[in-house]
């Protein structure tokens, strides 16, 4: 007597296998990029520093004429937009690799404390942005003196 072992079949199975393949073709494409995909675009990056009397905004944005940059300030929120334009091509020139990005970007801070948006200052040296957003007189913290009796 020959016994047969029964295999289950699970259409299911296929549908996961599609997905690995595919999963599995994108990363090999993938890997000739040494710039990750999520980082493409303009996006510049930020570093956000409270004091007791103001936060201090600097922003990285390489390549970018002052021009180029708008700041706005309203209800505590702080908006920097700006647009890193392409360099003109000289007819004939062909490039083997493409990595930096242009177009237009957008980046919004929102804060806990009032800004003093009259006393906001905002300078700009060898591609990084610098803004000061000064906090209202009232959101300072005060000292209360202690009575001894």
């Amino acid at each position: 007597m020959i016994k047969k072992d029964l295999v289950s079949y699970d259409p299911l199975d296929r549908f996961f296998n599609i997905r690995e393949d595919f999963d599995s073709v994108m990363k090999d494409f993938l890997r000739g990029f040494s710039v990750p995909v999520s980082n493409r675009g303009v996006f510049p990056l930020a570093d956000v520093k409270e004091d007791e009397d103001k936060y201090t905004v600097t922003v990285e944005v390489p390549g970018i004429e002052k021009k180029d940059l708008k700041i706005k300030v309203k209800e505590n929120s702080l908006l920097v937009e700006g647009e890193k334009r392409e360099e003109t091509k000289e007819e004939g020139e062909s490039y083997l690799r493409v990595e930096r990005s242009y177009g237009n970007f957008r980046r919004a801070f929102s804060f806990a404390s009032d800004l003093d948006e009259k006393k906001v200052n905002a300078e700009f040296k060898d591609g990084i942005l610098t803004i000061t957003l000064p906090k209202t007189e009232k959101e300072k913290p005060q000292e209360i003196e202690i009575k001894v009796k």
